[in-house]
């Protein structure tokens, strides 16, 4: 009887303690309800600024195959030597010569079997080249194949320092984003308040890819007729305005 009675009582308590806390949540729910309404409104503003390339960059070098690697070697190193020194020598700084790739592979024919028995190796060695001057990038050119590159590749123009650009389509990417919204604002009939978030995406354009008209062991006729061209920076703003 006793245990019967103290069974009854708990699930009374417990019932009670659940229909206590049942305001409690409606209050806080019925408080973030009553929350006000923020108006805005969220646009995407583009600016776009244009300017010339500065620079050029190339990656030339030699690929020697020989059936020995030691005379592999000492080709490639005598002829990498020899290209340094005519860039150099045609104007390139030496802070803007730098090795892209330095390979040693061995040659050896595969058959149905797999890999048959070495008969030679094949040496790269490349560097990447910065040119400053423009107008004596066929001049740079001629002087690489001149000495003994025979790989030329990767000739692209494009803008060092994209800051200054970059901050002109910034700001206009900004007043564009403000004329957007206005005119929608204005269009409900309302007025654009202060600005609540801005977020940014970049979209530099790529450099300009430049291709050689003719083999490398032809040369590039004292300096080949070659167009920069521009380059364009994008900037897309996400902005969203308070309105009243």
């Amino acid at each position: 009887m006793t245990r019967r009675l103290l069974t009854t009582l708990a699930a009374g308590a417990l019932a009670v303690t659940v229909l206590a806390s049942r305001p409690t949540h409606a209050y806080t729910a019925l408080q973030q309800d009553n929350q006000p309404f923020q108006r805005a409104v969220t646009v995407v503003g583009v600016g776009r600024a244009t300017a010339s390339p500065d620079i050029a960059r190339v990656t030339v070098g030699v690929d020697i195959v020989n059936p020995r690697l030691s005379v592999a070697l000492t080709e490639a190193n005598r002829k990498t030597a020899a290209i340094m020194a005519a860039l150099e020598k045609a104007g390139v700084a030496k802070k803007d010569i730098r090795t892209a790739e330095f390979n040693v592979f061995p040659q050896q024919a595969y058959g149905p079997s797999g890999p048959g028995p070495i008969t030679g190796y094949r040496v790269i060695n490349t560097m990447r080249v910065t040119v400053r001057n423009l107008d004596s990038t066929g001049a740079v050119l001629d002087a690489a194949t001149n000495a003994g590159a025979n790989t030329i590749q990767g000739l692209v123009f494009t803008i060092e320092d994209v800051k200054a650009i970059e901050a002109k389509a910034r700001k206009d990417a900004m007043a564009d984003a403000k004329t957007k919204a206005t005119t929608l604002a204005g269009e409900a009939g309302a007025k654009v308040g202060q600005v609540l978030t801005i977020s940014e995406i970049i979209s530099s354009g790529s450099p300009v890819p430049v291709f050689a008209a003719a083999p490398a062991a032809e040369g590039f006729g004292g300096g080949a007729s070659i167009a920069p061209g521009t380059q364009d920076v994008v900037i897309q703003v996400q902005v969203t305005y308070e309105i009243e």
